[in-house]
């Protein structure tokens, strides 16, 4: 690389982000530089690319809460959250759910007929801002009530993989295919 070219990364302006590609552009770079090598130094920053980690995720989820404000089908945001244990899992959700103001819904998977299960080792909750569907759709899929879910609504279940952090998935009007992982703690201990 010359002295005069620039990573992608530099050429962002530091202050506020104006589009949705540069939110994209930082949330894809993080994915190029730290999640080629799952076994990059976890504490590794990248040029101070991690602190532009939230507000890369505020700014696309704000443009989906804007899509689902004039339609409800549109703008969705799921989680996926791959955690060490159920206590992890849950303060990451609620941190995550907290700091993008996202819709709170129920948790399922935690309990059989109110009877709460004894989960240990992995879990990942599943989490979706996307609407229930429409008793048309319900009646197609043949999965009766179970089908309705609302949004905010989460699933809690085991995971025995080795991979930890949030697969963070924004769906835009623009239908550009945005996926990233992203630590547990984006946006503060946990």
């Amino acid at each position: 690389m010359g002295p005069n070219q620039k990573t992608k990364f530099h050429l962002f302006s530091i202050g506020t982000l104006t589009s949705a590609d540069e939110a994209t552009d930082i949330l894809a770079e993080w994915d190029r530089k730290y999640n080629a090598d799952v076994h990059a130094p976890k504490d590794q920053d990248f040029d101070g690319l991690r602190g532009r980690l939230p507000s890369a995720m505020r700014f696309l989820n704000d443009m989906a809460a804007k899509e689902r404000a004039q339609d409800i089908t549109k703008g969705r945001v799921m989680l996926g959250i791959c955690a060490s244990s159920s206590g992890e899992g849950l303060a990451t959700l609620k941190s995550y759910v907290s700091s993008l103001e996202l819709p709170r819904g129920l948790l399922h998977g935690m309990d059989k007929d109110g009877v709460p299960l004894d989960i240990s080792g992995g879990v990942y909750i599943k989490y979706n801002t996307g609407g229930s569907l429409t008793f048309s759709e319900i009646r197609k899929s043949g999965l009766g009530f179970d089908a309705l879910w609302k949004p905010g609504d989460a699933l809690l279940e085991t995971y025995d993989g080795s991979y930890r952090g949030v697969y963070f998935q924004v769906e835009l009007e623009d239908n550009v295919f945005r996926q990233y992982l992203v630590p547990l703690d984006t946006f503060g201990p946990i």
